[in-house]
């Protein structure tokens, strides 16, 4: 139990602390002066790869060491990764094939396909680096990187699925210029049957880490203990979207991020 409470503590101020400069990079980095929706400078981009491939080096690096700190740079590495590929979106330099507003009248799998268009590239590389994680790691004696890449990408997926059947609560005030068109695919809605599944099979997965990370010592007890504290934390993401709590404030104030609508609505 203490591994894990140790490990929770640790995945909550590192994920926030990544959430947090994603969201403020994102916010506060300027396509260029004229304001137009052209990519960052190239600078952005190359600091945008060195966190990748430094990320993703530091992971495999991790991946084949013992020990706590190994276990620590690993889930930490998998974070920058997961930052850095997150930011190639949010900077318009991995996108999709078009920036359309939804149609108002799009329904079904129409309306899932321009949603998809929006983002396919962006979708592919994240896919295509989880996949290469897997197929080179899956064996390394210490998992606790790839595990905790794998939490973050399924767990977004879901995220994403389940923006797109609908939920009751979630801050688009946050999408860049560039990507605003992105929150017309967001439903605004009474959660979707694939709400309770997603969260159900969540918490189980947490729960069965976590049992056997207080079986575990050492190095398996951190792989097993730290993907459980980032899921519980992706849970908690996702109980988020279906209460009204504007949580954008909590990054808001700590960044100095401009305050949203949503908070504005929350305050009055």
């Amino acid at each position: 139990m203490t591994s894990f409470l140790l490990a929770l503590a640790f995945a909550v101020a590192l994920w926030w602390l990544g959430t947090g400069v994603v969201l403020a990079l994102q916010q506060r980095l300027r396509p260029n002066a004229s304001g137009t929706d052209e990519p960052p400078a190239h600078g952005v981009a190359l600091g945008v790869a060195f966190g990748a491939l430094g990320g993703a080096s530091a992971l495999v690096w991790a991946a084949g060491q013992s020990g706590v700190v190994a276990s620590l740079t690993g889930f930490t590495a998998a974070l920058v990764l997961w930052g850095a590929l997150e930011l190639s979106h949010y900077l318009g330099f991995v996108t999709g094939v078009h920036r359309r507003v939804c149609p108002p009248g799009a329904r079904g799998w129409y309306r899932f396909r321009l949603a998809l268009g929006t983002s396919i590239w962006h979708e592919l590389s994240v896919a295509a680096t989880g996949l290469a994680l897997l197929a080179f790691l899956h064996d390394a004696p210490n998992p606790a990187g790839l595990h905790a890449f794998l939490v973050l990408w399924l767990m977004r997926w879901s995220a994403k699925l389940n923006l797109f059947l609908g939920v009751p609560n979630f801050s688009t005030e946050w999408f860049p210029t560039r990507l605003s068109h992105l929150a017309s695919y967001v439903r605004r809605a009474p959660v979707s049957a694939l709400f309770p599944v997603s969260l159900t099979l969540a918490s189980l997965v947490t729960v069965a880490l976590a049992y056997h990370a207080h079986q575990a010592s050492g190095t398996r007890a951190l792989a097993h203990a730290l993907p459980a504290a980032l899921l519980a934390l992706a849970v908690l993401e996702h109980v988020l979207m279906a209460l009204p709590i504007a949580d954008t404030r909590l990054w808001n104030r700590l960044f100095g991020l401009p305050p949203t609508d949503a908070d504005a609505g929350a305050d009055a």
